[in-house]
This record gives structure tokens, C-alpha cells and sequence, in this order.
């Protein structure tokens, strides 16, 4: 099971070849599922020995946190930048949100995939980023639709905006990560079109009384 403190190695060489080990776990990614990937083949596109690797980690799985950590990252970015685009009602918005939150998870299937299952597995991932509060990550989303909350007609206009966006994340990853699996299935439209009607279903809701 993964260690829920991760520390930074402090000698540079060491950085550098855990940054690797990372880096070859994306691009192992993108061809492979996490549990089919060895570590022969991290070390090998690390440009490591498979001893340098167990010098620093026991195992595969102990790369989890660090993966978990580096997506954070990104995630933050991403809402950055979601936060600096403008919408003129809430229609617009709603559209703009699931559509870049459907193409975010695209863009990283493999890495969504792989966290997603681990992190049910092993509860300590979810506590191993410091710095991400994924909590606030979706307060942050849920501010955005709140930007629009004159045309929120619900009566309690935040607490709907927060489920809003649960439904649109958790229904997003279940169609794009497993599209072929139960409860994605019982939607016949696939992820893109699937994204395009879910802002409706959203925006019905919040103009719910």
C-alpha cells in the first residue's frame, strides 16, 4: 500500500530520476493499463536500472502517490484556466464547463483510469497531495456556475450547484472511462454527445423549484 507522506528526494540525482520514473509511467500510460505495466518497462524508458528503482520504491504501486501529486498539478491548472473564461448566461456556461471537463478527462484517460481504481483501493493516495485540495477544486467549479445564479431558480442555489457538479463529473468519468460498463451503458449516446445533452439535464435542475 502506498505511503501517505511523500518526501522529496533532497540530492538533485535523485530528483531527477524519480521525475523520470514518473514520466515513464505517462507514457507507459498511454499504451498500457497500470496493472499490466512492469517495472522492467519503467526502468527501461526511465533510462534506469530495475536495482536504481527498488533503491527508491518498493513497488509499482508506490508510484501512486507521486502520479496522484503530479496530476493534482494539472488539475489546478486546468481550473485556472477554466476560471479565466467568460460565459454570458448560464446555458453558456454549463456548455463550456462539461465540455472542457469532458475533454480533460480525455486527454487524460489512462492517468483518470488508473487513480481512479487505485485510489478505491488504497484510501492513503487520496491523502498524499499536500498542496491540491481537490474539495476546494470543485468549490472552485461550483463557483463558476454561481457566477450565473440570478438564473438559479432552486432554493438553495449554492448546495445545487455543488450537486450539479457531481452529477456532471461523476457521470462524465463513468462514460468516458469505462463506456462499455455498467451505468454507462444505460445511455446509448456516446461521451461526446453524451457531454453535449448533459448540460440541459444540468441546467433543468438548477431552474428547479
Amino acid at each position: 500500500m502506498p505511503e501517505t507522506t511523500i518526501f522529496k528526494p533532497k540530492q538533485k540525482r535523485s530528483q531527477d530520476t524519480q521525475q523520470k520514473l514518473i514520466d515513464a509511467l505517462h507514457h507507459c500510460l498511454k499504451d498500457k493499463f497500470f496493472e499490466h505495466i512492469s517495472i522492467k518497462e519503467l526502468a527501461e524508458h526511465a533510462g534506469v536500472s530495475v536495482g536504481t528503482f527498488y533503491r527508491r520504491f518498493k513497488d509499482k504501486e508506490s508510484l501512486l502517490p507521486l502520479l496522484y501529486q503530479d496530476f493534482g498539478h494539472d488539475l489546478d491548472m486546468w481550473v485556472s484556466q477554466l476560471e479565466q473564461q467568460t460565459s454570458t448566461d448560464l446555458t453558456q456556461a454549463l456548455t463550456l464547463i462539461c465540455q472542457q471537463t469532458y475533454q480533460f478527462l480525455c486527454e487524460r484517460q489512462s492517468v483518470f483510469r488508473t487513480l481512479h481504481l487505485n485510489s478505491r483501493l488504497h484510501s492513503d493516495i487520496l491523502a498524499s497531495d499536500k498542496l491540491v485540495n481537490r474539495e476546494v477544486i470543485y468549490q472552485r467549479i461550483s463557483a463558476l456556475i454561481q457566477r450565473h445564479q440570478v438564473e438559479i431558480t432552486a432554493n438553495n442555489k449554492s448546495q445545487s450547484a455543488d450537486l450539479a457538479v457531481f452529477i456532471m463529473i461523476s457521470t462524465l468519468l463513468d462514460k468516458v472511462l469505462y463506456p462499455t460498463l455498467t451505468p454507462a451503458l444505460a445511455s446509448q449516446l456516446s461521451c461526446n454527445a453524451f457531454a453535449a445533452e448533459l448540460p440541459k439535464v444540468l441546467l433543468a435542475y438548477l431552474r428547479s423549484v
